[in-house]
């Protein structure tokens, strides 16, 4: 990175700032420009850095980086390399498709954005993630011994982090936001609570968490069929296309992922319970990352490197054959499955769920199991009601007017409520040429009668 020119009155000069390395997160890098500068004020190191001053309590990652004062150029490559490597976000970006990306990195050059922040964190108001700050004492060692300093490790930083990949030793965290800018110590007697039972498990986690920021983007469709083998493998699943729900739940909860996501995200309950792996794999499709690393840490890898090379085969694509039988033909492929031919005739025929329960004797479960396992028809039988609601629309209002000619437009809209409502909320533009083909409503000049 370039650095800009100095500006007078600063406490900091911008030819001065240490290099930042590249396991180092931008707030420990602000830290170490701050300790060197004997500032005491830290909302004046955070003011001449990063342009805000509560950028202090913001350890994950600032929630602007318009006045960044190490920038050099803002093309979103630039920006979405210095999130990746140097904040938390390379744990959630690979889970956004690589449009979404550069429109991250384009809003967080805006100072009165933050809806990229909670994008990027996968996050929202109500569904806060914690990122406490983490440090290893060996590494902290390590780093003073190599480059006479200690440094926040990005590594370390994941939300399911609680294992050095480096050492294999428990990682120290400290869950309160500070108004000072600080770094790790050795002396300080934080310590997290890891069993011995979990540490393969948190080994294994960890290890995937520091994958991902090597990961530019994941393909999800990919990703789903993955995991949907390995648990049909595992004996979790007895087929791709389904499964009972309670069941994946209470298998998640026996597994030490699920231990793991307790003690790193104890306020995760809906994540971490196994309730939300359905939404994952069929109905939402979610895509959020730390339900993700979870799923796929407690598929009962064997190694940490058995499950990066199984999570990289699945990020690029690369998915298994089926029974591990080479496909021959690409229109044998059983990746998404059709509905009988009875249930397709069904629904080109009936208009409601009332008609095709009637038709094919079956109940409401099973026609919604349908809509949702072939995406087709749902979408042909959606446009096909749509298209008979507005000519029902159209002729119920051209009878009206037919019927009185001397009705003006808000008697149209009185006698023909439902009607216009629904033309104007799902084809206003057909709506207006309606209208405008009606005959004139005051053609007629109107005659005082004396």
């Amino acid at each position: 990175m370039l650095h800009k020119p100095s500006e007078p009155g600063r406490s900091i000069a911008t030819h001065s700032l240490v290099s930042i390395h590249p396991d180092e997160t931008l707030y420990s890098w602000c830290a170490a420009n701050h300790a060197m500068s004997c500032c005491r004020n830290s909302e004046t190191t955070a003011l001449e850095l990063l342009g805000a001053a509560h950028a202090v309590r913001q350890h994950e990652f600032p929630h602007s980086l318009e006045k960044f004062v190490a920038i050099s150029r803002v093309e979103p490559a630039s920006i979405l390399r210095l999130l990746r490597e140097h904040t938390v976000a390379g744990f959630y970006l690979p889970f956004l498709s690589e449009q979404v990306q550069r429109e991250l990195a384009s809003e967080a050059l805006h100072p009165h954005s933050t809806h990229w922040v909670r994008a990027a964190l996968g996050s929202s108001r109500t569904r806060q993630v914690a990122h406490p700050l983490k440090w290893c004492r060996r590494c902290i060692q390590d780093d003073i011994a190599t480059i006479g300093r200690p440094f926040w490790h990005t590594a370390h930083q994941s939300p399911i982090a609680l294992i050095c990949i480096l050492h294999n030793e428990p990682l120290h965290w400290r869950a309160q936001r500070s108004k000072q800018w600080r770094l790790p110590r050795q002396d300080d007697d934080v310590e997290t609570p890891l069993p011995d039972t979990l540490q393969k498990a948190a080994s294994i986690a960890a290890a995937l968490s520091a994958h991902l920021q090597k990961t530019p983007f994941i393909d999800m469709t990919s990703l789903r069929r993955c995991t949907l083998y390995r648990l049909q493998e595992i004996g979790v699943i007895h087929s791709v296309n389904g499964a009972r729900h309670e069941r994946m739940a209470q298998w998640f909860t026996s597994t030490t992922a699920y231990a793991i996501a307790r003690i790193a995200q104890p306020k995760f309950a809906e994540h971490i319970d196994g309730s939300a792996i359905p939404r994952l794999l069929w109905r939402q499709k979610r895509t959020t990352a730390i339900s993700w690393m979870l799923l796929w840490s407690a598929l009962q890898w064997k190694s940490s490197n058995e499950a990066i090379h199984s999570f990289a085969d699945a990020a690029a694509g690369h998915s298994p054959p089926i029974r591990g039988q080479l496909q021959l033909f690409s229109e044998l492929e059983t990746g998404t499955r059709r509905t009988p031919e009875y249930v397709r005739d069904a629904f080109q025929t009936c208009d409601s769920y009332a008609q095709v329960m009637e038709h094919s004797k079956v109940s409401r479960h099973d026609v919604v199991r349908w809509l949702e396992t072939d995406p087709e028809l749902r979408i042909e039988w959606k446009a096909r009601l749509r298209e008979s609601r507005q000519i029902e629309c159209i002729e119920r209002i051209r009878n009206f007017a037919k019927n009185a000619p001397q009705s003006r437009r808000a008697d149209i809209e009185n006698n023909c409520s439902a009607e216009y409502r629904w033309m104007r909320e799902h084809a206003p533009n057909q709506l207006i040429a309606l209208m405008k083909s009606l005959t004139n409503r005051n053609s007629t000049q109107s005659l005082l009668q004396y």
